[in-house]
């Protein structure tokens, strides 16, 4: 069977679900982090009263956003590249550079992965907690560099892949 001639075929609808799950990801992450930005302000603000777990709250929740955020960045060719020097040349010469500077996230992808495990690990290991009144475990928050380094890895293979196949003309999305 032709894979090409059936626009529903199965990987298609495995990207279209891994684009949608990085994307609410994303954006409960964002959401929850002004959320509690804005309960922890009003909270301190109004009521003379705040606590420090909701400030933590916010920061590795736009951390979180971030790292799992890269993917999305990398499927919409917004991710960092050099872009001056892709408009020096044309067609393949673009697709050298792109590629190039997919490689070169590659080896980032790679070693967030490797930090990312490593920091959950120790972390999860020695039982760390934080030190406010919720006593919340800390491993949780590391996975997320793990997490966004293994989207990001796949969005650049699945990008890289894209970007030398002929139909893929698309100037913004790869998909």
């Amino acid at each position: 069977m032709n894979l090409d001639s059936n626009p529903r075929h199965y990987l298609e609808k495995f990207w279209r679900g891994f684009d949608t799950f990085a994307d609410i990801i994303t954006a409960t992450l964002f959401t929850l982090g002004a959320v509690a930005m804005f309960v922890m302000v009003i909270t301190r603000y109004g009521f003379s009263w705040s606590d420090p777990s909701i400030e933590i709250l916010v920061r590795y929740s736009m951390i979180w956003g971030t790292f799992v955020g890269i993917a999305a960045a990398v499927r919409f060719r917004v991710n960092i590249r050099f872009t001056l020097l892709e408009n020096f040349f044309d067609g393949k010469g673009q697709k050298f550079i792109q590629t190039a500077a997919n490689l070169i996230t590659a080896i980032l992808a790679l070693g967030l992965v490797l930090s990312g495990f490593t920091l959950a690990q120790e972390t999860l290991i020695f039982d760390e907690r934080m030190p406010t009144s919720l006593r919340w475990f800390v491993w949780p928050f590391h996975v997320a560099i793990f997490f966004g380094g293994l989207l990001l890895s796949i969005q650049i293979v699945r990008t890289t892949i894209c970007l030398w196949k002929p139909a893929a003309n698309t100037p913004n999305n790869i998909g």
